[in-house]
């Protein structure tokens, strides 16, 4: 625009034409078009057609090259998500989904969302949204007495969870880098702690907390996932949400807000 406006002006300077032409000339002469029905006639006007042909030459290259560039990034960020969503599929089908079923079954707050209002069992889009919001306030604590730690030693020892931690997407993302990372701390814990019984109350709450670090964003993770299939493969959503790790049975509508709320 500012190189426009400078050979308008510019030309209507120097060869004395009316707005309008010394714009038409501006334009023919930054996309070297040439018709030649107005040609610069002055050495000075001949100098700023030069000056502007480069000029304009030049933008208009940059800007093509950014857009393509723009356009190329676009189709490879999204190519990246595709591809860090599958790989959160494949660790919530082989791995996650199991974790997220066995600390759930140890949380001591969990039965206010498991138990169903009434015997209907199939889980709907607004009994998902209703858990969303339910867990994004919850405390993901996790009791040591009812936690296997023969299961949670098999889900841990999983080969996949090493391959997907070395994957560099992975590793980028912040919230699954964590449960990974999380999952292999409790792992070498488990390896020098094989039984909960025998340890201290100080040790216990330790592992508890570790397990918690686990717990909450392999739980935040599973629900950004599950958004990402509800816009994507609402198929493949209902799908998992059918068999969703916090069971078969919806979330209580009658249980209490897990947040404070304001008096009216």
């Amino acid at each position: 625009m500012l190189i426009a406006i400078a050979g308008t002006i510019g030309f209507s300077r120097l060869e004395g034409l009316s707005a309008f032409d010394a714009f038409y000339l501006t334009v023919v002469t930054i996309t070297t078009v040439g018709y030649g029905d107005i040609v610069p006639t002055t050495d000075a006007s001949r100098l700023l057609a030069m000056g502007l042909v480069v000029t304009g030459f030049t933008f208009f290259t940059a800007v093509v090259i950014t857009s393509v560039q723009s356009l190329f990034e676009r189709r490879e960020e999204t190519r990246r998500s595709q591809q860090l969503q599958t790989l959160i599929t494949l660790f919530y089908s082989e791995v996650g989904d199991r974790l997220i079923r066995l600390l759930s079954s140890c949380d001591p707050d969990l039965p206010c969302i498991q138990e169903p209002p009434s015997t209907e069992k199939t889980w709907t889009h607004e009994d998902y949204s209703q858990l969303a919001e339910v867990l994004k306030y919850h405390g993901f604590k996790v009791s040591l007495e009812k936690l296997d730690a023969g299961k949670l030693k098999e889900i841990l020892d999983s080969p996949l969870l090493l391959t997907l931690l070395e994957n560099p997407q992975v590793f980028n993302h912040a919230l699954f880098n964590k449960v990974l990372r999380g999952m292999f701390h409790v792992k070498g814990e488990l390896a020098i702690h094989e039984q909960f019984s025998n340890l201290s109350d100080n040790l216990q709450a330790h592992l508890s907390n570790d397990l918690s670090k686990i717990y909450e964003p392999a739980v935040k993770l599973w629900l950004s996932h599950m958004k990402h299939l509800e816009k994507a493969y609402p198929s493949l959503f209902m799908t998992i949400l059918e068999t969703n790790p916090f069971g078969v049975a919806k979330p209580e509508r009658s249980c209490p807000p897990p947040f404070p709320v304001e008096p009216a």
